[in-house]
Parts: structure tokens; sequence; C-alpha cells
């Protein structure tokens, strides 16, 4: 059952293709492709036309078509919009899982993860305004959060957007924490621990910097309401990248939150590498300090993710991931989880995902057998 419900937040995501590794792709800046600067969320008009004409495959395209009829037909409905201020967006997202494949205990089944809708207004030039939101079915969750009110639908976007020149911009609203890499992984280590999951966003205020070769952010934040006043984590957060040799990022994060419940310090470093051709490597290391409400410190724990990413071809990703974990690092177990996948575009709002995952847990004074599942995954979106 717990390898179960791990697997089924790592590929519990909202996101319609906010995949860091398209850096390989040239981009470094979110701010390309998205309404949000910092990533997730829904596409911008231009990040629809990249995704039709560079991410997905144009195999089931007929050959008449160019690269600008595809752009044409990346809006809603496969409609080029014929007014500049609205923009809707529908989402679907399931995968079937297998848990001990071809063992005494395999379970199967189909979990539908997303269905929701979103909407950005925009006004201005340049869209110096905006307003984003979703609303949507969420699955039962089997870990909720301390003082966590479950909920069949929620919204986990809602907040407004300004910006007074193509180098400032301020948010304010309900978004995620600014910090780390926004892997689609969940339950990724780099994620779990600094508490910048699905369910972590947070109601503030956020400003987004980038000049040249430099990009940065800071978020102050006061918590999620779905959560008792007592559990809501309030702080700050704050990332800072640059570009390296042109088309390389390096970056550095840093968050401080508080509730009546635990206070968490974290700071992380990370990387996202061209290897041109659409092919990518990530990789992220960091550690987080908890303190609980009666005062006693939890181990400082060390945690790390690496994440390659190779395009053989447009619209095919061969993926490969590899989780890390060192609970206590004054002490010598830690956890690995890795596996192999495969990503594939077939055409622009489709989305099919295959992977295979092992964990193991490393320990000299005791033994634990290894941890296997592999699942297959739908995304469809318009």
């Amino acid at each position: 059952m717990k390898s179960l419900i791990l697997i089924f937040f790592l590929l519990f995501s909202r996101y319609s293709l906010s995949y860091p590794n398209f850096i390989g792709h040239g981009y470094t800046s979110c701010l390309n492709c998205h309404y949000n600067p910092f990533g997730g969320g829904q596409l911008n008009d231009y990040g629809r036309a990249v995704d039709a004409t560079l991410i997905s495959s144009n195999l089931f395209y007929p050959k008449t078509w160019t690269e600008e009829d595809v752009a044409k037909r990346s809006g809603f409905l496969f409609y080029t919009p014929k007014q500049k201020w609205f923009r809707p967006q529908i989402n679907y997202r399931g995968f079937r899982i297998v848990e001990n494949p071809n063992g005494n205990n395999e379970n199967t089944r189909w979990i539908t993860m997303q269905k929701d809708i979103r909407l950005t207004l925009k006004f201005g030039e340049n869209d110096k305004y905006i307003f984003s939101a979703d609303y949507g079915q969420i699955p039962e969750l089997q870990l909720p959060p301390p003082g966590y009110h479950p909920q069949d639908y929620r919204s986990r976007n809602l907040y407004i957007g300004y910006r007074p020149s193509k180098k400032l911009g301020l948010y304010a609203g309900l978004m995620d924490k600014v910090y780390g890499l926004r892997v689609v992984e969940h339950i990724a280590f780099t994620r779990t621990n600094p508490l910048i999951t699905m369910n972590d966003q947070t109601y503030g205020i956020a400003a987004h910097y980038l000049n040249g070769e430099w990009e940065s952010g800071v978020h102050g934040f006061i918590g999620n309401f779905n959560q008792d006043n007592e559990y809501r984590q309030k702080g700050l957060s704050t990332i800072i990248e640059k570009t390296i040799l042109s088309t390389h990022r390096v970056g550095l994060s840093a968050l401080t939150s508080k509730s009546d419940y635990l206070t968490l310090q974290s700071l992380s470093i990370h990387g996202r590498f061209n290897f041109k051709q659409g092919s990518a490597l990530l990789s992220e290391i960091g550690q987080v300090d908890r303190t609980t409400h009666d005062g006693s410190s939890s181990p400082t724990t060390r945690f790390g993710l690496l994440q390659l990413s190779l395009r053989p071809t447009r619209g095919f990703y061969f993926l490969t991931n590899i989780d890390y974990q060192k609970p206590d690092v004054s002490s010598s177990p830690y956890t690995v989880r890795w596996g192999p996948g495969i990503q594939y575009f077939p055409i622009q709002r489709i989305e099919i995902r295959a992977d295979i995952y092992d964990t193991r847990n490393f320990n000299a004074e005791t033994a634990t057998k290894d941890s296997w599942a592999y699942l297959i995954q739908t995304h469809l979106w318009l």
C-alpha cells in the first residue's frame, strides 16, 4: 500500500507541459511560455505554438500543413483566438498502475488524477495585466497534510499579475511557493521535504525579475486556507538563477516558514543543462531543518534529484529519474528511487507516458526488498 500511495502522488500533476527539462529546446526562462513566470499553470499563446511546432510530433498532421498552419491550430478547440483577452483550457489526466507486477499481491487499477478547467484574462500591451484561475476535481488524499480539510473540488491557482515592464512582474493570490525545480514528480524528495508538493500552494505576494542572464523571484506567503490556521505555513522563499554558456542555468533557492505546528528552513542549489535538440539534464541537491511545536528538532535531512531527458526524435523523450534522500545526515541509512520512462506527444494536446520505478532502502543494519511498480499515463488537454 505504501508504494501505491507513493506512485499515486508521484505522477499526480496538474501542470500542462511545464517540464523544466524543456530547457533542452533552448528556453531558459519559464516566462517565455507560461503566464506564471516561475512555471506551471496555463500556457500562453506562444507556449501553445511552441508545443505544437517543436515539442509534439508532426507525423499525424497532413503533409500539406506548414509549421505556421500547425501553430494557427494550437489555440483552444483548435482555433486561432478571435479576441486577445480570454484564454480557456480543459485538462484530463489519468493512469493505469500495476504494483508488485507478477507478484503474489499484484495490484492493478485506473486512477483519474486530474479533471479541471482553467482560464486566464489578460489586458494591456504584452499582457501587462492578467488574472489566472483553475478549478477542478481532486482525488481523495491518502495522506492529507495536518489540518487539511478534504474537498472534491478546489482551485490551486487564483492570482492576479501586473508587469510594469518586461523586467519586473508582481503577482498576488494563490500560487505555488517560489522555490527549486518544479519537476512533475510531486513526491520527489526535492519537493516533499521543503513542502512544495501538489497541495502546498499558498496565498501571498511574489515578485519576479528578469534581466539578461539573471532571473530571480521572492515570495512572501501567509498559508493555504484549506488548512486550519495553526498549520498554515507563513514565511518567505526566494530563488535566483543565472544563465551560463548561453544555454544552461544554475540557481539557488531558500525558504523559511513557520506555523504553530512546525518551523522549517530549507536551502538548495540546482542546475538545468541543455544537451541540444531537446535533450537536457536536471539536478538539485539541498537540505531541510525542522522544529516541531514542542521545541524538539528533527535531524537535518538531505535530498537530491538527477533527471535525464533524451529526445531521439520530435515528440519522443527517453527519461531517467534518480531520487535521493538521507533522513539524517549524521547517520548512514538513505533511500534511492529510480526508474526509466518514455514520454510521447503524438500530436499537440495528447501526452502518453510510461514509467518503471524501483525504490531501494540502504541500511547496514537491516535489509528490505525493493519496491517495484510500473504505470501508463494519459494526458489530454484543449
